[in-house]
């Protein structure tokens, strides 16, 4: 027999567990009006979990088509100026970063622990902390049915074509090709899907 107290103990934590999923979901709902009422194009299929992080400047512009899904803990980072475009069916995984303007065709499953991001850092003069030096950015486009492997980083200025994989733990730091499957830190192509 269970002890009365923890019974209760029991009950609270399930039906608290419940309670703050609920809110968390709830959040997430009423960022994603928040943002179309601000005249950014949300898909109401659109499916984003809890604990994911919309960062939307203003004079900005994000757009999640039909079909999207984020899974917790990720980021989509918009900053002034940029456009962020994910497209139909796009999938991300868990604990993936998405920043400035990037634009993922449909259909393109990102793994968990992806990074993909517009800018870097200038570090051309060594009298100069690097934090006080600025930064570069150039947009990053992937394409159509892309599948980026789980821990991979898209660098600024990158085009990777449609129907391509990018194996786990790559580093993309140059375009890649469709049909492609490259791998590797820098990612390079090892060999061409057959269509």
């Amino acid at each position: 027999m269970i002890p009365l107290i923890d019974f209760f103990r029991n009950l609270f934590y399930k039906s608290g567990s419940r309670i703050l999923r609920f809110l968390e979901v709830s959040e997430v709902r009423a960022a994603l009006l928040r943002l179309r009422e601000a005249g950014h194009s949300i898909h109401p299929s659109v499916q984003v979990d809890r604990n994911v992080h919309l960062r939307v400047a203003p004079n900005s512009r994000l757009i999640m088509e039909e079909g999207v899904q984020i899974l917790q803990d990720s980021w989509i980072i918009v900053e002034e100026g940029d456009h962020l475009v994910l497209g139909q069916n796009v999938f991300i995984s868990q604990h993936c970063t998405l920043s400035g303007t990037v634009t993922v065709g449909r259909n393109t499953l990102i793994a968990g622990f992806v990074t993909i991001v517009d800018a870097t850092h200038v570090f051309d003069d060594a009298t100069i902390p690097i934090n006080q030096q600025g930064g570069k950015k150039q947009p990053v486009s992937i394409g159509e049915d892309v599948w980026i492997g789980t821990s991979s980083v898209i660098l600024r200025g990158v085009n990777i074509g449609d129907h391509a994989i990018i194996g786990a733990n790559s580093t993309v730091t140059k375009d890649i090709p469709p049909w492609a499957v490259a791998a590797g830190s820098p990612a390079k192509v090892l060999r061409y899907r057959e269509r």
